[in-house]
């Protein structure tokens, strides 16, 4: 066996390409794969060119080993100039356009829209869509179209010709009726469209995907697997790397599958949103693609419950000289953990276990799916999941409690014949057996628990008679 060490691709190194020179690094890709990626530089292969491009290929290596995404790159790439020429300054923006001419053109309006949509407060994902939905689909299509001539017509076939070219109706849906509706908005405020032309715009109701839990005996597998995993993490006194339990991890997944967090909520937490005393979290920020923002809806804000075992778990986590603004997952080079970049191991631990490939939200499908089963109250599923009734409703309504046979024997009071005869001492031989889900263990009995009709009584098990 070859005891070479293995080389490590990190940074950027500048090499020839058919006589010019180009930049050649490894960068993280958004589904958390890593892949080799090369930029022209436009320049001859020469000494010199090689001397001026060495600035720019110490900055890309040094965004490379600090984890940021291609887009980030790209945009250094674009800042400093060394490498192909940077796009056109887009002129500031003011009352009335001074290039609102009647020769603007979709494509040149875009270079002047998007440099509004790239700071804060939109989230960089968001910003991301908008590019890639453009420069990807919009612009082949009507990227020479006048905006003067901007109508619905214009939309329409547009939208056609995606959907010839093989995209779903809710991708598409997603480019045009979001990302360009956006862009056409700011367009009609700068007097550039006349109208509104998606006014008329009509599409076919989608269905959402449905939740995909997975089972409790999936979930259980899953948990330990990352609890009893052994990673390859490098020992901070003697710098060799070692194999041993990594518990951030495990608390992470553990923290998924048992309070109702969404991923990039969980990879947003900082340690002063902990509270080990009462048992609680506050979400107040997400992580996504390697930044902080805010939630993704504003009812995201909001205290959350833990079980006394993620406590525990959050506890054995916690560093002895804990910061405020600490993250409280780090992955295993020490940096804060990020959701898209973890999927990689989540992946392996679906395979290795044997279990369909599923993503990481369907944690929280699996924690709402089993609160509505064991009969939680809904009021308090909304505060913990941060999802409204009508949300909840519309994804997970097959797995509500069905109250509408429920409700109706709340009218035995008024006519027990309503039921085939007179009301029976034992409640399931009028409203049928109660569920598990319903019920509970106080002292010695076995009691309902929610949704229970209103004559009924905790320690008996008897309707009282009518008249």
């Amino acid at each position: 066996m070859s005891k070479t060490r293995r080389q490590n691709y990190i940074g950027c190194s500048v090499e020839p390409h058919r006589g010019s020179l180009r930049l050649r690094f490894r960068v993280l890709m958004p589904d958390g794969r890593t892949a080799r990626v090369s930029r022209p530089t436009g320049l001859p292969d020469s000494a010199h060119n090689r001397a001026r491009v060495a600035p720019l290929a110490k900055a890309i290596g040094a965004a490379v080993n600090a984890g940021k995404m291609l887009a980030d790159i790209d945009a250094i790439i674009q800042i400093i100039g060394g490498a192909a020429p940077a796009p056109p300054t887009p002129a500031p923006r003011v009352t009335a356009p001074a290039h609102a001419a009647p020769s603007q053109t979709v494509e040149g309006y875009y270079t002047y829209w998007i440099s509004f949509q790239t700071s804060p407060p939109l989230r960089k994902s968001l910003v991301e869509d908008y590019q890639r939905h453009i420069t990807g689909y919009v612009l082949p299509h009507i990227g020479q179209t006048l905006l003067t001539k901007f109508v619905a017509t214009t939309i329409e076939g547009l939208r056609s010709e995606l959907l010839v070219a093989g995209l779903s109706v809710k991708y598409v849906r997603n480019i045009v009726g979001a990302s360009l509706r956006k862009m056409v908005k700011m367009a009609r405020a700068d007097g550039l469209i006349a109208g509104d032309p998606f006014e008329h715009i009509t599409w076919p109701k989608s269905k959402p995907p449905d939740p995909d839990p997975f089972t409790p005996e999936e979930r259980d597998r899953i948990i330990a697997w990352f609890r009893n995993r052994l990673w390859r993490i490098r020992d901070k006194n003697s710098g060799k790397y070692v194999r041993r339990i990594y518990l951030p991890y495990a608390a992470f997944v553990h923290l998924l599958f048992w309070s109702g967090l969404r991923p990039s909520e969980a990879g947003g937490l900082v340690w002063r949103h902990i509270d080990l005393q009462r048992r609680t979290l506050r979400v107040e920020q997400s992580r996504h693609l390697y930044e902080l923002g805010e939630p993704k809806v504003e009812s995201a804000r909001r205290t959350v419950e833990l079980f006394p075992e993620t406590i525990r778990m959050l506890a054995a986590t916690q560093p002895l000289h804990v910061k405020p603004d600490a993250p409280v997952f780090i992955n295993l080079i020490g940096r804060p953990l990020e959701p898209q970049a973890f999927c990689c191991h989540w992946y392996d631990c679906l395979r290795a276990l044997g279990i369909r490939q599923r993503g990481l939200y369907c944690t929280k499908d699996t924690f709402v799916t089993t609160a509505l089963d064991l009969g939680v109250r809904i009021a308090w599923l909304e505060q913990q999941t941060g999802v409204s009734y009508a949300t909840l409703r519309r994804h997970y309504g097959k797995w509500m409690p069905a109250q509408a046979d429920s409700e109706l024997r709340r009218f035995a009071e008024a006519d027990p014949g309503l039921f085939g005869g007179k009301l029976a001492p034992d409640l399931s031989t009028v409203c049928g057996p109660i569920p598990l889900s319903r019920r509970k263990v106080v002292g010695n009995e076995m009691v309902p628990r929610g949704f229970e009709p209103v004559a009924f009584s905790r320690k008996t098990y008897t309707i009282s008679a009518v008249g």
